[in-house]
């Protein structure tokens, strides 16, 4: 029961108590005056008695309730004091919390424009680097690829094994100039398609084609199946980017005579409702564990161990994966990983079978 309550609770039984005194008031003065008219005057005094002693009690009752009434007041009165006084407080403690939170708020926006000024500085000087390095880089590449060619006459055998080391490393700078620009792209939305019918399963084994020779230095055994599907609308050149990233992967972090699968089949359509093709890139080697697993499509990000890193298979700018999610992203599509450490990892590539807006998966 709230302090209000009490007092109209009191207030009432006060109410009460003087209409029973004013009655009671009432007879002894109504008695008073038939014993002055000669009643029976011993009758009439002992009634008066009575009636007395039942307005004294009463009138004791009305004091009793008007001294709580009075105490609940004085303590209605002090709780509102105090209530004013923490209101007062608790107004002045929002207010200076009101002034940091504005405060820490610009000093937050002035960090992200500070953040996004850095990062567009950033991706100008990546872009830049990257074009000015391209040039001179396709001039080199192309130079050592006619010398190992026999080109410009039979190369002298002590100069076989140099020439190839600085084939392999400029044809790798290469790779990460051209990486570079496509994230570059990528996060300026400069990136565009060249759509055209695509045979998803015709690009796959040109790809397992290509990398072959990286495979077949780790004794691995890349299988493709590819079920005969209806072509898809895609930019050949970016499914096929995606493709040697994914492929490349998979070779760099199997084991020495691992087995990898790469798999091209419609995706069910009780569970990818809408039509979908998919591609899936399956091996048998290290794993992802599930605290990397939600990073590996970051740039720049490897949670591999340097153990599992080569000098003889692909090299690894950290840039693969986020390409790739990119690129297939860029067609309306999705891509996925799914993966058990020390057992196997499936990278899956759900790409819509039309250009029409699919709801992803």
């Amino acid at each position: 029961m709230t302090e209000h309550e009490r007092i109209a609770e009191l207030e009432a039984e006060l109410t009460a108590a003087q209409k029973t005194i004013e009655v009671l008031v009432l007879r002894v003065e109504n008695t008073a005056m038939v014993s002055r008219s000669g009643g029976n005057a011993s009758g009439s005094t002992t009634s008066r008695t009575g009636e007395f002693d039942s307005a004294l009690l009463l009138a004791q009752v009305l004091d009793e309730r008007e001294r709580e009434v009075a105490e609940a007041r004085a303590q209605l009165a002090a709780a509102q004091s105090e209530f004013r006084a923490l209101t007062s407080n608790l107004d002045q403690i929002v207010r200076q919390r009101t002034r940091a939170l504005a405060a820490s708020e610009a000093q937050l926006r002035q960090k992200n424009r500070e953040l996004e000024q850095q990062s567009s500085i950033k991706a100008e000087f990546i872009s830049i680097a990257a074009h000015e390095l391209r040039t001179p880089l396709t001039s080199i590449v192309g130079y050592l690829d006619l010398f190992s060619e026999h080109r410009f006459g039979e190369v002298p055998a002590t100069m076989v094994r140099p020439i190839a080391s600085v084939r392999r490393n400029a044809h790798r700078l290469k790779r990460l100039v051209d990486e570079m620009l496509d994230v570059s792209r990528l996060e300026a939305g400069r990136m565009a398609l060249l759509r055209i019918p695509v045979d998803l399963g015709d690009l796959v084994r040109e790809v397992a084609l290509e990398l072959a020779p990286l495979a077949q230095a780790r004794q691995q055994v890349v299988t493709t199946i590819a079920k005969p599907l209806l072509p898809i609308s895609a930019d050949r050149d970016k499914l096929y980017q995606v493709a040697v990233n994914l492929l490349s992967n998979a070779i760099r972090y199997s084991h020495e005579g691992g087995e990898i699968t790469l798999t091209v089949d419609d995706a069910p359509d009780d569970k990818y409702p809408g039509g979908w093709v998919r591609l899936r890139v399956r091996d048998n080697g290290t794993g992802i564990t599930e605290e990397h697993r939600g990073r590996i499509f970051e740039p720049f990000y490897d949670g591999q161990p340097a153990k599992h890193h080569t000098s003889t298979g692909p090299g690894s700018s950290g840039l693969g994966l986020y390409i790739a999610r990119g690129l297939v992203e860029l067609h309306g599509g999705l891509i996925t990983v799914d993966s058990t450490p020390g057992s196997f990892t499936e990278f899956a590539v759900l790409l819509p079978r039309s250009e029409s807006p699919h709801e992803l998966p």
